[in-house]
């Protein structure tokens, strides 16, 4: 062995100390794959995103911009700095927001909802440097914690029923039953099978391989090649630092720096929450290492995506998909950060991977979230009923902070009534007040 490859080998040593490669019984091909694996699954968002905020005026080549540049960063600091495989990027269920709600029907302008979500971030940060965040998860039960790991499972699953058309929604209601036996379904049930099949042998990257299948299978079903790419232009950084900050003294706007904080610190607690229960990324006490440092991503993403031209940044629940495959470290992040980069390039190319085609990797994702039957059998009356209602509010209003808000509601009455007052954690209160005036908010102002 030449003094070059010595040094190679020393490099690759040295990283996956950093990344504690032995800790997590993980290796450099695990990690890979499930980056890979986690990129495809959300990989849509570079193209619907730009399409979503376009709708409220924003100009869709400087989103691109801004979500590449943005996911870029926020997950290679995830992976680097918090050293957790999650990804980051513009949450579906805030940019909606701020296009159809902020900027359509209230009538601001996309410099002032910009201003909107830096502020969002702001309070984001300051909370989660002050640990009041940290307090905030610790005071959920460890039942409850693995209620919302099930929660998580379940939104999983409703996305790939939704997108499969099984599942007919109105907005966030669900509407009712859609149509089992069409292209759609054929694709969903393909992936399904073929992740079950991949997984119950013990194939390395079967969600992958799941995932580049289930596309072929949507091309002959004639459900690929249809997305239009964004590309960029020279417009592309019409937006950086035009966000409206001065929209903080705008009382009617006050609400919608509400809102935005509260669904994205809410639901941000229950995915990492949900997403790590049960994995080597927390302690046996169910305690994550570099807590701080993870929460602290997503708050500041938020305000750099802002910044730039894009709406609040979330850790992304497709993330499962890489965790499902095995990716235990901040390294799998860093490979989700390399290819988000290379979006620039790629976007014409990812945009012939339909949406469609990750959805049977993600209902197996959901499934292999529930408790198992061991963990179930220590469950009280009180922890099951706050679960199943959990479990309904996610269902009902396709929202997980809702399933917080409903979960808390139930189990602090549940222990009201059976005189366990003691155990009333007052951070669980606050929250439960909070989550429930940011959906009356959500609701009530127009």
């Amino acid at each position: 062995m030449n003094k070059s490859q010595q040094e190679d080998r020393g490099i690759f040593k040295k990283i996956s100390n950093y990344f504690e490669f032995a800790k997590h019984k993980t290796n450099y091909r695990t990690e890979i794959l499930a980056g890979v694996s986690t990129f495809l699954a959300l990989s849509y968002i570079f193209v619907v995103n730009p399409s979503i905020l376009g709708e409220g005026g924003f100009n869709k080549s400087a989103v691109l911009f801004a979500t590449v540049i943005t996911c870029f960063l926020a997950t290679f600091i995830m992976g680097v700095w918090a050293k957790k495989p999650f990804a980051v990027a513009p949450g579906m269920e805030m940019n909606a927001y701020v296009a159809f709600f902020v900027i359509l029907a209230l009538g601001f302008t996309w410099q002032e909802a910009l201003g909107a979500v830096f502020w969002s971030g702001v309070i984001f940060m300051i909370l989660t440097l002050t640990n009041v965040r940290t307090k905030i998860i610790n005071a959920i039960p460890d039942k409850m914690k693995s209620g919302l790991a099930l929660c998580v499972g379940v939104f999983l699953m409703l996305i790939a029923l939704r997108l499969a058309g099984v599942l007919v929604y109105s907005g966030v209601r669900i509407s009712g039953l859609g149509i089992f036996f069409s292209p759609l379904a054929y694709v969903l049930y393909f992936g399904l099978a073929l992740t079950l099949i991949l997984r119950k042998f013990k194939i390395p990257g079967a969600v992958l391989i799941s995932i580049v299948l289930s596309t072929l299978s949507a091309y002959i079903l004639g459900l690929g090649g249809t997305a239009t790419p964004v590309q960029f232009s020279t417009e592309m950084f019409s937006a950086i630092f035009q966000l409206d900050l001065g929209v903080i003294f705008n009382v009617k706007m006050i609400s919608v720096i509400l809102v935005l904080f509260l669904i994205d610190f809410y639901g941000s607690i229950a995915k990492f929450i949900g997403l790590t229960r049960g994995t080597t990324i927390v302690n046996k006490d169910g305690t994550m290492p570099q807590m701080k440092e993870a929460l602290s991503v997503d708050g500041a993403g938020t305000m750099v995506g802002a910044s730039l031209g894009t709406s609040s940044m979330v850790a992304y629940v497709e993330s499962a998909v890489g965790i499902s495959e095995g990716g235990r470290t901040g390294f799998t992040a860093v490979v989700i950060s390399i290819l988000m980069l290379a979006m620039i390039f790629l976007t014409p190319l990812i945009s012939l991977v339909p949406v469609i085609a990750t959805t049977g990797a993600l209902f197996w994702v959901g499934i292999a979230l529930f408790p198992s039957r061991e963990e179930l059998k220590t469950y009280t009356k009180l922890d099951i009923v706050t679960v199943l209602i959990m479990i309904g509010a996610v269902i009902w209003t396709f929202s997980i902070d809702r399933a917080l808000l409903f979960g808390f509601s139930i189990f602090i009455l549940g222990l009201l009534f059976t005189k366990r007052i003691k155990e009333i954690n007052p951070f669980m209160v606050i929250s439960t007040v909070l989550l429930a005036l940011g959906w009356i908010l959500s609701v009530v102002v127009k």
